[in-house]
């Protein structure tokens, strides 16, 4: 995410309750910031169960590729 030529920065994560065998987990990613002079991305994870309950959450920090923006 968001594509070929993109590098990763970093991540931050928090585990809020465990994820068992035979779980359905979704995932949310939502784009929070974008920083285009740098060509950077703020993403926001949210990670929930079959039940509902949040079992992840996080940021990531994303350089992307110039290919990208004319898309």
């Amino acid at each position: 995410m968001p594509g070929p030529g993109s590098i990763y920065l970093g991540q931050t994560l928090k585990f809020l309750a465990p994820i068992h065998i035979g779980d359905t987990v979704t995932v949310i990613v939502k784009v929070v910031a974008i920083r285009e002079d740098k060509r950077i991305i703020t993403l926001h994870t949210n990670c929930t169960n079959q039940h509902g309950m949040l079992v992840l959450s996080g940021e990531a920090t994303v350089k992307y590729d110039k290919e990208l923006e004319a898309a």
